[in-house]
């Protein structure tokens, strides 16, 4: 694990909940709508978003993940100025 890697953990009851499935899409769909979701609001309470995260899982058979986040700006020219939310 490099510096700008942080190990996170998950208990097993998040593996053992086995919640029934649904469809791949439908499944892909939600991810993304949470994935959003906690990206946008983690970044408006202030914490550290951009970073490479390794998440292992407690199942042997279930992969473990690296997962980056990296800050982009938008070209659309939305009016976004960052220095509003580091003042």
């Amino acid at each position: 694990m490099t510096g700008d890697q942080v190990s996170l953990g998950f208990s097993h009851a998040l593996m053992n909940s086995n919640p029934s499935r649904m469809d791949p899409t439908e499944a892909t769909e939600q991810f993304e709508r949470e994935l959003v979701e906690l990206i946008t609001t983690s970044f408006a309470r202030g914490a550290v978003i951009e970073d490479t995260w390794d998440v292992p899982t407690p199942v042997a058979d279930a992969p473990d993940w690296s997962v980056t986040v990296e800050k982009r700006y938008s070209s659309d020219g939305s009016g976004y100025d960052p220095r509003f939310l580091e003042e």
